[in-house]
């Protein structure tokens, strides 16, 4: 004796997850310029110097990020 519920081949769906890797737009990883230098107002040249050096390292972050963007995306 056969078991007609038993016999027959079920199927099952099984959903299979996708990695889907977006990156960044490519305008937002160009480098930033270096800027033209702010008309000064400050109060002493050690302001002004204080002021370019927080400038250029707060640039050399921003860039290094963008070129770590570039890396991971692979457009570098």
């Amino acid at each position: 004796m056969l078991c007609g519920a038993c016999s027959a081949n079920r199927r099952e769906v099984v959903a299979v997850p996708e990695t889907v890797r977006l990156t960044p737009p490519a305008t937002l990883m160009q480098e930033t310029p270096t800027p033209d230098p702010p008309v000064w107002d400050g109060a002493t040249n050690g302001d002004l110097l204080d002021y370019a050096q927080d400038s250029r390292a707060a640039l050399g972050r921003c860039n290094a990020d963008k070129a770590g963007m570039r890396k991971w995306a692979g457009t570098e």
